[in-house]
């Protein structure tokens, strides 16, 4: 059995393991066979690359009977005992490190326990999807290649409350260095137990500040939704899980309900998931066009797939539709907004998205899990996305700080000053988040950072279920939202 991944982010799913057996290809027997009436004589370019596999599988056959000799050499004459267990471990990391793809990697089984655990959808951490190069290509000119990358906090989880963001990146975990950590060793070091206090080294731009975290029991969330104005439905889609589709028909069918005329779907900071859960949130929109276009290896007998909408749809046509994005939006996320913003169906607004355009299989292996790169997909009208990202139709700019700003950010928040001030002013109103950031006016700290840390800890203060769905006072995401709908 293997599982289809579009995001290497962690933690994934568990339900995405049994989940992403949905079939996007057809396989086909025979494939690069040469035809029939081909004289046996003339080189086809099939032909050849039968030859070539030829080749390349009598050259992985005499590098298995060399490895064999070198450990029977070993065994025999090598002074000490030898753990095979923990050669076949370095054995199969090295055949999966030298594919070259920082995408695919081997999770041995001493760590397997712990990467399950990951995809359990609750546990006790800091509340983030990050992303790391395997150690094996990291470029010491290349912070991107051996630094911790945050591709997106939790909503209301610790990292989201103390303002880390998309892309900011992390060189080191309670003061230990990440550069020779995988991100299963990283996504571990970043977890902890109740009580505990974990330290990044944070870096951002040209600034470099630690922030210092309390692990919580965090919830892997997936959806949210509610009614901004008496016809604007929101909904928020913060991963996409095998029940994502289905929560998604469910939120919709609520704000239509509720005389929704007009939707948002806001898909910021989602780093991906199931690409079924994508495709069937897409399909709810269109009648008609193709949805998402992948292309396979020609030796893997996959044949180039592409996935078109069903006639019927959830949402009726006159229902407008707007989706958010931004830098944390990623691979599945990516899906949904190429095929709606493709097929003329909706107005994308925001900032350019992550840029993950390829597709993974996560396999069982040897007590462990191989995770290798096995497709490559594209957006409707053909565009390829990966390492580039999807460009709004509308953008918007998120904001830039300097190094003394973020300086007086680290030194404001290892003042606490948010605390006292919500017990002196327990409401949250538009007018005591915009005397907190008059207050603190001589911190040095952006007011729209103000704002933001101080919006957060009031919102996370809160039970969940009085939280407002959406921020439309201060979100400058929402507010272009709502301009854009005329309001």
């Amino acid at each position: 059995m293997h599982y289809h991944s579009f995001g290497d982010i962690f933690p994934v799913m568990k339900k995405a393991f049994a989940a992403i057996a949905i079939s996007l290809s057809l396989y086909t027997l025979g494939a690069g066979a040469v035809p029939e009436y081909t004289p046996v004589l003339t080189t086809s370019p099939s032909h050849l690359e039968a030859e070539e596999a030829v080749e390349d599988s009598r050259s992985i056959s005499q590098i298995l009977y060399s490895l064999g000799n070198l450990y029977s050499y070993l065994s025999t004459n090598f002074l000490y005992d030898i753990d095979s267990s923990e050669m076949e471990t370095e054995l199969i990391s090295a055949m999966i490190d030298s594919l070259g793809d920082q995408y695919s990697y081997y999770i041995p089984p001493d760590t397997a326990e712990d990467f399950e655990e990951n995809t359990e959808g609750e546990y006790v951490g800091i509340g983030t999807y990050l992303t790391k190069m395997n150690p094996a290509y990291a470029d010491p000119e290349n912070p991107e290649t051996y630094m911790v990358i945050i591709a997106s906090p939790f909503p209301g989880g610790p990292a989201d409350r103390a303002g880390l963001r998309p892309r900011d990146m992390i060189s080191a975990i309670n003061g230990e260095d990440v550069y020779s950590m995988t991100a299963t060793d990283a996504s571990n070091k970043m977890k902890g137990h109740l009580g505990d206090e974990i330290t990044l080294t944070v870096h951002r731009g040209s600034a470099v500040f630690d922030i210092t975290l309390s692990p919580e029991m965090v919830t892997t969330p997936s959806t949210s939704s509610g009614m901004l104005t008496d016809d604007i439905g929101y909904i928020a889609i913060y991963t996409f899980s095998l029940t994502t589709g289905t929560s998604v028909a469910e939120e919709i069918d609520k704000l239509l309900s509720s005389g929704a005329e007009k939707l948002i779907i806001d898909l910021r900071n989602n780093g991906g998931g199931t690409v079924q859960s994508a495709l069937e949130t897409a399909d709810m929109f269109l009648s008609e066009g193709v949805m998402l276009e992948t292309k396979y290896k020609p030796s893997s007998g996959r044949s180039e797939s592409i996935i078109s909408a069903n006639p019927d749809t959830l949402v009726p046509e006159d229902i407008s539709l707007l989706i958010i994005v931004n830098g944390g939006t990623a691979s599945s996320s990516e899906i949904l907004t190429g095929a709606l913003m493709d097929n003329g169906r909706a107005t994308v607004i925001g900032s350019q998205t992550f840029g993950k355009g390829i597709s993974q299989e996560i396999r069982p292996f040897r007590g462990g899990y191989v995770q290798i790169t096995t497709g490559h997909f594209y957006t409707p009208s053909g565009k390829d996305i990966h390492e580039i990202g999807i460009t709004p139709d509308i953008l918007i700019e998120d904001p830039e700080y300097t190094d003394e700003e973020m300086k007086a950010f680290e030194s404001f928040m290892e003042e606490d000053r948010f605390s006292s001030y919500i017990e002196e002013h327990p409401e949250y109103t538009k007018e005591n988040i915009l005397a907190f950031a008059e207050e603190n006016k001589d911190s040095g700290v952006p007011e729209d950072l103000l704002i933001l840390l101080i919006r957060n800890e009031y919102i996370y203060t809160m039970d969940y279920d009085e939280r407002p769905v959406a921020d439309i006072w201060f979100d400058q995401y929402i507010s272009k939202a709502l301009e854009v709908f005329g309001e």
